[in-house]
């Protein structure tokens, strides 16, 4: 039986977060921020979510350090944001995999944290000098169970 490693949360259970405003370069000539723009604003939360565990973030970090890469995301758009809107990026890892992990996102108006998009990336960790997969180590494992409590889905 095959076990649903994404769970549906509430933002309430969702630890890190991440504070923004829209720019006046974010948005279209429609006046709403490009699609492509909250990708932007899932790795910086993502980078983040890295730097609030502990993870030294440098120029190295993410080339020989700690090589995790995207390997898939799925956005679904709800409300468009519009210039000087007040955004947040929630964001949790779901679960662990053998080498790769599952980070949730909401973007989220702010003030009042109407849901603008929802997002599920995969990140694999890969090593630095054959670019392959390769286990997660358990120092990170240890780290994400820490700050994300029972509500992650870690494997062996």
């Amino acid at each position: 039986m095959s076990v649903d490693r994404w769970n549906v949360v509430e933002p309430e259970h969702f630890r890190h977060r991440l504070s923004g405003r829209v720019r006046s370069h974010e948005v279209d000539r429609q006046g709403i921020v490009n699609n492509a723009v909250y990708l932007q604003w899932l790795e910086v939360a993502r980078v983040e979510y890295f730097r609030h565990l502990g993870l030294p973030i440098d120029e190295q970090t993410f080339i020989t350090k700690h090589r995790f890469v995207v390997a898939r995301i799925e956005i679904d758009y709800f409300t468009a944001a519009q210039f000087d809107q007040e955004y947040e990026v929630l964001t949790r890892v779901a679960y662990i995999g053998r080498s790769s992990l599952g980070f949730e996102q909401l973007v989220c108006r702010q003030p009042d944290g109407h849901l603008l998009a929802r997002a599920r990336t995969v990140m694999v960790h890969l090593n630095p000098a054959t670019q392959r997969p390769e286990r997660i180590q358990d120092a990170y494992r240890s780290l994400i169970r820490q700050h994300e409590g029972e509500s992650v889905h870690i494997e062996p």
